[in-house]
């Protein structure tokens, strides 16, 4: 049995001569594969359309007083006396749920198709079965826009539940073979805010530390990036002072609590082009997102907001942010395609009334046209933002707690937006601030003493 293998100059000429079998083949026979225009990049959900209009809501019975029901009937002559019984009511009852009339305005109406003794107030005119247990229910009736059908339940979510319609009468069915469907959020949307640091855990006005070395050791760990026992040892090498690394972290955590309800009153340049995005960091070694939005034009930092779930509430919170921001003027916002980022320009839209202009971008290299041709540059500015702060935090792996994680990325998008100088702006800072003598904050003790002045 032959089982010695081919030497190398006669496998390598065969294998050439195989190659060109199959060029020659491939020129011979042409397949188009090309892909029809309307194909869906893969990656992305594609959702339901988001133009229809919003569900009618079943309204609520409305409390009404009887005694007005009756001096309005006296007025216009024509009284409303008692019921004239002839036999008692069998069911115990004090009064109408909708009006209050006593039972002298209550008789009995029948029977429901379940058995339950009804009764009628004389007065409104309202109708119940008082012995009949009341359905629980924690969500209002909604109806289809198009046929007025009852929507039922189809998913349910973390924080949105989905309801269908189910009318095979429904025009949209009938003209477009597509069903009604409608997100409902069950999330108080005017309690949305960012993420930021609850409490401070020490008072730093108490420290017996000079708030020049606060400031240093806040320099230190946001501005060159050191993790905290990277600036333990630089404090103790430059200044010869010991620290542990939990009073440092303290230190960050509490001077974040205290500046971040002062972030949002800082003035910015606002361009009317926002960018949003996210990128992941570990915290307590589990991924966690951070939201951004930033200025498309200018580039700072308009926002941020981290997050545990990249979920369409994440991008509804930083979304809602930036509308504060803007007091509802119009902007162009740019995203990717993700679909949460359509949920969420949806509902604030709906909810906020916000004028939005939702320019989703697709792809790293912008295609030859279109809109991602035109605004994906300012994404790629946003993803260059992403890759200095990862040269940051690549030095920590992982926040030890969501407060000091929080706390990191406030503070940094401080020395991003107002004390780094870029080389794009021509080594200037992105949004410089004056103190009172019209001077330029330029570093932490001049930032802290900047925002001690304006509160």
């Amino acid at each position: 049995m032959f089982r010695q293998l081919l030497p190398v100059f006669l496998l390598t000429h065969l294998l050439n001569f195989l190659l060109k079998i199959s060029l020659f083949a491939l020129k011979q026979f042409k397949v188009d594969i090309q892909p029809p225009v309307d194909l869906q990049p893969s990656g992305y959900k594609v959702l339901s359309p988001l133009e229809d209009p919003l569900p009618l809501v079943e309204k609520v019975v409305e409390k009404k007083d009887y005694r007005k029901i009756l001096a309005e009937a006296e007025a216009q002559g024509k009284p409303i006396s008692h019921v004239r019984r002839i036999k008692p009511l069998c069911v115990d009852v004090d009064n109408c749920p909708v009006c209050g009339a006593p039972p002298d305005y209550l008789y009995s109406f029948g029977k429901d198709p379940d058995g339950f003794q009804k009764l009628q107030c004389k007065v409104c005119k309202h109708q119940w079965a008082p012995g009949k247990p009341a359905p629980k229910k924690s969500r209002p009736t909604y109806r289809c826009p198009f046929c007025g059908s009852a929507l039922i339940q189809d998913k349910t979510r973390k924080n949105f539940t989905v309801f269908k319609c189910r009318n095979d009468n429904c025009p949209k069915w009938l003209n477009h073979r597509k069903r009604y469907r409608f997100r409902a959020f069950d999330v108080d949307f005017d309690e949305l805010s960012s993420s930021s640091p609850n409490a401070a855990p020490v008072n730093l006005a108490k420290s017996h530390f000079s708030p020049f070395l606060i400031a240093q050791t806040v320099n230190l760990y946001v501005g060159l990036g050191l993790s905290l026992r990277q600036t333990v040892s630089a404090l103790q090498h430059i200044w010869q002072v010991q620290l542990s690394h939990q009073t440092i972290q303290n230190w960050v955590v509490s001077l974040a609590s205290k500046l971040a309800p002062l972030v949002k009153s800082i003035n910015l340049p606002l361009s009317g082009l926002v960018v949003i995005d996210e990128t992941y960091i570990k915290v307590k070694g589990k991924w966690h997102y951070l939201f951004t939005a930033c200025d498309g034009l200018r580039g700072f930092i308009i926002s941020q907001h981290l997050s545990p779930h990249r979920d369409a509430l994440a991008a509804l919170t930083i979304l809602k942010e930036v509308i504060d921001r803007y007091n509802n003027r119009e902007f162009i916002l740019v995203t990717d395609k993700a679909p949460i980022y359509d949920v969420a320009v949806h509902f604030a839209s709906v909810f906020f009334g916000a004028n939005i202009r939702h320019r989703p971008v697709l792809g790293i290299s912008p295609p030859p046209g279109g809109d991602s041709h035109t605004y994906r540059p300012y994404k790629n500015r946003l993803e260059r933002l992403f890759g200095s702060y990862k040269a940051h935090y690549k030095r920590h792996k992982s926040f030890s707690s969501f407060e000091g994680a929080v706390a990191h990325a406030l503070l940094y998008q401080l020395y991003y937006n107002h004390l780094k100088p870029h080389e794009a702006s021509d080594g200037k800072v992105l949004a410089p601030l004056k103190d009172k003598r019209g001077h330029q904050v330029d570093n932490w003790v001049k930032l802290i003493q900047w925002f001690v002045e304006l509160n």
